[in-house]
């Protein structure tokens, strides 16, 4: 099975002016174990940053208010989704907290 190594988030942003965008970001993960702890906090890390570029100035859906929060929490469940099903659980797993 061939995994593509990056994904590509793609965010419909609304502009100051009402207009609707559609924006991209890559966020590169195939150098990652995303069923580790290390490489599924190193993920969110990339995610994160991502989503801070991606949502500068975003406005949530039919408000003129400012809501970087709900972009960045969006964006960050899109990336996640854009995953491959085998490495979804894998990173979904490694999120799981440690119990002994």
């Amino acid at each position: 099975m061939n995994i593509p190594a990056s994904l590509v988030t793609a965010l419909i942003v609304s502009l100051a002016a009402g207009a609707a965008s559609a924006r991209e970001a890559r966020v590169q993960w195939g150098d990652l174990d995303l069923s580790s702890a290390a490489g599924a906090a190193a993920f969110d890390a990339r995610v994160a940053a991502a989503a801070n570029r991606m949502c500068r100035g975003v406005k949530r859906p039919a408000s003129r208010i400012n809501d970087r929060a709900f972009c960045r929490a969006a964006f960050r469940d899109e990336a996640v989704r854009q995953l491959p099903g085998a490495v979804q659980v894998d990173y979904a797993l490694s999120r799981l907290p440690v119990s002994l």
